[in-house]
C-alpha cells in the first residue's frame, strides 16, 4: 500500500485545550541566520534564537534556546538594544538558569503543564509548493510568564554577563536605559517583569559608547515585522507584499536578490526562475529550516535533476535536528521508490510525534536489519 500525503499541516500545542492566549513560533530563516552570525561574531556557543508572533514585548529562554517576540522587535529601534537583550538572555543560558527554574516548576502545581511543554497535537506538511512548509508551535502564555520571570539572583548574573559583553563589544546603551526608566510603557512586559532597581540603570549609564548606524539586516527584519524601520523603502516593499504586489526586478542595496525573491515566494507570489534562485539562497543563508523548505520545494515540484542536493544535505547535523527532517526524507525515498528507507524514515517521524498507530504501520513495513546496508545515517538514529 502506497500512502500519499496530501494536505497535511504541522501544529504543535502546549495547551491543546487552552491556547487562546498563546505564543506562536515563526520559523524565519532570515531572523535565525541573523542570530547565527551574531553569535559567531560574539564567539558564543551555538544557541538557537527563534521569533514568536505576539504583540507583547518579551524575550525568554527555554532549555538552551532564546525566544524573542515580534512585539519586542516593534519596540526596539536601535540594533545595539537587540544585541544587549540577546546577551542578557544568553547569560541565562550559560548560567543554566532554565534548568534551575525547571526543577521549581516540576515541583509546582503546573508540573503536568511543564511536561507537556512541546506536546504534539497534530503533525503535517503543506502540499502548496508556492508557500513551502508552514509551521507553528504555540506556547501557553501563563507558562511562558512562569518561565521568563527569574529570581533577582538570576537576573543579576545575566546582567553582569550582559554588561561585560556590552563593554567588550562597545554597544550603545541609551535606548536600553530609556526602556528601564519607562517600564510602564504599553506592552513593555519584558522590561517591566525584570528587576527595576536603580543599580541596573546606573551600571548602564557608566557605559558611554557612541550610537552606530543599524545594519541593513536589522532594518530588513524590523521592517518585515513592524513596517517601521528607518529604511522607508523596506517598509514599502513589505507593505506591497501584503497586498500581493511584487516587482520581479526589485533591487535593494546590500540585500541579495535571492532574499528579496524569497520574501515574495513566502507570500505565495510567483517568482521568476525561483528554482535557481532558491538554490543560490541556501548557499548564502545557513538556516537549517531554509534547507528544509528547499527540500520540500524540490520534492513538491518533482525537480529530480536536483535530488543529488537532497542526498548531500542528508548528513547536515543541524538539519537532522529539525522536526521535519524524518518526514521529508521519508517523502524523498518514497519519490525515488526506495520503500524500505521511506518506511524507516516515516517510522522515525511518527515515533517522534508519539503517533503510535501510524508509527506501528510504518515500522512494521521494513526489516531493521536491512537499514544499515541501505542508509549510512542509521547509526545517528540509534
Amino acid at each position: 500500500m502506497i500512502v500519499k500525503f496530501k494536505f497535511i499541516w504541522i501544529i504543535f500545542f502546549l495547551y491543546i485545550y487552552n491556547n487562546l492566549h498563546s505564543y506562536e513560533i515563526i520559523r524565519d530563516p532570515v531572523f535565525e541566520d541573523y542570530f547565527i552570525n551574531l553569535s559567531n561574531n560574539f564567539n558564543h556557543n551555538k544557541t538557537d534564537v527563534y521569533l514568536i508572533k505576539n504583540n507583547t514585548a518579551n524575550a525568554f529562554v527555554i532549555e538552551d534556546n532564546i525566544y524573542f517576540t515580534t512585539g519586542l522587535l516593534e519596540l526596539i529601534n536601535d540594533e545595539d538594544t537587540l544585541k544587549a537583550i540577546y546577551l542578557h538572555e544568553y547569560g541565562h543560558v550559560i548560567n543554566n538558569h532554565f534548568q534551575s527554574k525547571k526543577i521549581k516548576i516540576q515541583q509546582s502545581k503546573i508540573k503536568s503543564s511543564f511536561y507537556n511543554l512541546f506536546s504534539v497535537g497534530l503533525a503535517a506538511l503543506t502540499n502548496n509548493a508556492n508557500i513551502g512548509i508552514g509551521s507553528s508551535i504555540t506556547l501557553n502564555s501563563n507558562l511562558v510568564k512562569e518561565i521568563s520571570e527569574h529570581s533577582i539572583s538570576f537576573e543579576i548574573e545575566a546582567d553582569n554577563f550582559m554588561i561585560y559583553q556590552i563593554k567588550k563589544n562597545k554597544l550603545n546603551t541609551s535606548e536600553l536605559i530609556s526602556f528601564l526608566n519607562n517600564v510602564t510603557r504599553t506592552n513593555n512586559v519584558y522590561f517591566r517583569t525584570h528587576p527595576k532597581n536603580k543599580d541596573r540603570i546606573n551600571n548602564l549609564k557608566q557605559i558611554n559608547f557612541p550610537k552606530l548606524e543599524n545594519s541593513i539586516e536589522f532594518e530588513w527584519i524590523k521592517s518585515k515585522y513592524s513596517n517601521n524601520s528607518h529604511n522607508e523603502l523596506f517598509n514599502i516593499f513589505f507593505k506591497n507584499l501584503e497586498k500581493g504586489i511584487f516587482n520581479q526586478d526589485q533591487e535593494f542595496n546590500k540585500i541579495s536578490k535571492e532574499l528579496i525573491k524569497y520574501e515574495a515566494f513566502k507570500k505565495g507570489i510567483y517568482v521568476k526562475d525561483w528554482k535557481d534562485e532558491f538554490q543560490k539562497l541556501i548557499n548564502i543563508n545557513n538556516s537549517s529550516f531554509l534547507k528544509i523548505e528547499y527540500i520540500n520545494y524540490l520534492l513538491e515540484n518533482d525537480l529530480n535533476d536536483k535530488y543529488i542536493i537532497i542526498e548531500k544535505l542528508k548528513f547536515d547535523k543541524n538539519l537532522m535536528n529539525e522536526y521535519f527532517y524524518y518526514y521529508l526524507y521519508g517523502k524523498y525515498y518514497d519519490k525515488i521508490n526506495q520503500k524500505n528507507l521511506s518506511n524507516f524514515y516515516f517510522c522515525q517521524f511518527y515515533k517522534a510525534i508519539s503517533s503510535k498507530n501510524k508509527a506501528d504501520f510504518f515500522c512494521e513495513k521494513y526489516d531493521i536489519k536491512d537499514i544499515p546496508n541501505l542508509d549510512k545515517s542509521y547509526a545517528l538514529f540509534k
